[in-house]
């Protein structure tokens, strides 16, 4: 087994479903974080979102949060995390 860089180029998730991303993700040495951590992350959802942004270095292990079509957008649950 070959040694791993010790860090990653974040891949590009968006348009992935769920269990399509987990697969990549684990694969590639990084962690998968649905931003609500309250439920499980479906699995046949498409991402809709992503952070950090493809292209991005992150280290190994490092976690790409993602949100799907059906979750409010990173923006509008910042501005709504905000006002509480």
């Amino acid at each position: 087994m070959g040694e791993w860089a010790a860090s990653i180029e974040v891949p590009d998730l968006v348009g992935m479903t769920g269990g399509e991303a987990h697969a990549l993700c684990r694969e590639l040495g990084l962690f998968l974080g649905y931003y609500n951590m309250d439920q499980q992350l479906p699995r046949s959802m498409v991402i809709a979102y992503q952070e950090p942004p493809p292209g991005t270095l992150a280290e190994r292990v490092a976690v790409v949060r993602i949100w799907t079509t059906l979750d409010p957008p990173p923006a509008e649950r910042r501005r709504s995390d905000d006002a509480g």
